[in-house]
């Protein structure tokens, strides 16, 4: 099983200092924070084999130092997804430093700030971080809102149709009201138009399958109404740990219960065959089929 979404947080805040875009810390994300070797011992308890470590902008803004840090630590296990500020000038270059030199295997791109709006994600900014991405071989992770996402998807099909060759991660299912009814469990005509390009690629977390859970909606369906228009070879699980609630077992409890069904292939994909090719460039093994366990409906309390 493949982890493409954990966040971590340093308990050493003077080597890796929270600089929150917002300008507001947090002191009780540093109360027990999710360190590197925390997070291998949860893995290792939940059966995880590797995991991708996706920078916390709203604490870390855009210094991604402790997940590359880490990644490079651990290499045959983590690998590290920067955040790049394409706003700003400089973006390609930063896009170079953090993976040509810093060892980041992708990039994310968000609206840190609610309210700054999304204008630069495909202004010539936005373009020249996803275009050096591109030329990189890395993928470009986006997370939208609920708020931003009809603009966003509007600018990533933009960018996929400018930039033959682009690879774009959307996190969270889009942003997708979930609860709506069948047959179509909020999939709108919008995340159909990007899900037709080839480079298109979607995560499912926590955050979408938490709230499911406690309103008591079955998820399976949703993740095969999602899965049949992206492709299993194009779509992926991640626990969104820190950042979402609860307990990484249960993370991971939600992600095989809402796979149950799928046939083997699909499983394999979804929970680590997908991740692994987009972001495994730097691991050695365990790419191909990860041996999951028998997938279990039941999710335990947290």
């Amino acid at each position: 099983m493949i982890d493409s979404h954990a966040h971590l947080i340093s308990g050493d805040t003077a080597r890796y200092p929270p600089s929150p875009p917002g300008g507001v810390i947090n002191d009780a994300d540093f109360e027990d924070p999710m360190t590197i070797e925390r997070l291998a011992g949860e893995m290792d308890a939940a059966g995880v084999d590797k995991a991708v470590l996706v920078q916390r902008g709203s604490i870390y803004g855009f210094d991604s130092s402790y997940v590359c840090d880490s990644a490079a630590r651990f290499p045959d296990r983590f690998a590290a997804v920067c955040s790049i500020d394409a706003s700003q000038p400089d973006a390609a270059e930063q896009v170079y430093y953090w993976v040509r030199d810093r060892g980041a295997v992708g990039i994310r791109l968000m609206e840190l700030v609610k309210g700054s709006g999304l204008g630069w994600l495909d202004a010539s900014t936005g373009r020249d971080a996803c275009a050096a991405a591109r030329d990189l071989g890395v993928p470009v992770c986006v997370h939208l809102f609920p708020w931003n996402r009809v603009d966003g998807l509007a600018r990533i099909a933009a960018l996929l149709t400018d930039l033959p060759g682009l690879t774009v991660v959307i996190d969270h299912l889009g942003a997708i009201d979930c609860s709506a009814a069948p047959p179509d469990y909020g999939v709108d005509e919008l995340l159909a138009s990007v899900a037709r390009f080839s480079g298109a690629h979607v995560k499912f977390t926590t955050i979408p399958l938490g709230r499911l859970e406690q309103t008591g909606i079955d998820a399976k369906p949703i993740i095969r109404r999602v899965m049949d228009l992206f492709g299993a070879s194009r779509m992926m699980w991640g626990s969104d740990i820190t950042q979402s609630a609860g307990t990484y077992a249960y993370m991971t409890a939600l992600a095989y219960a809402s796979v149950a069904g799928l046939s083997s292939a699909e499983q394999d994909s979804l929970l680590g065959g997908t991740a692994g090719q987009l972001y495994g460039r730097n691991w050695s093994a365990g790419l191909g089929s990860p041996g999951f366990p028998p997938v279990s409906p039941k999710v335990e309390p947290r």
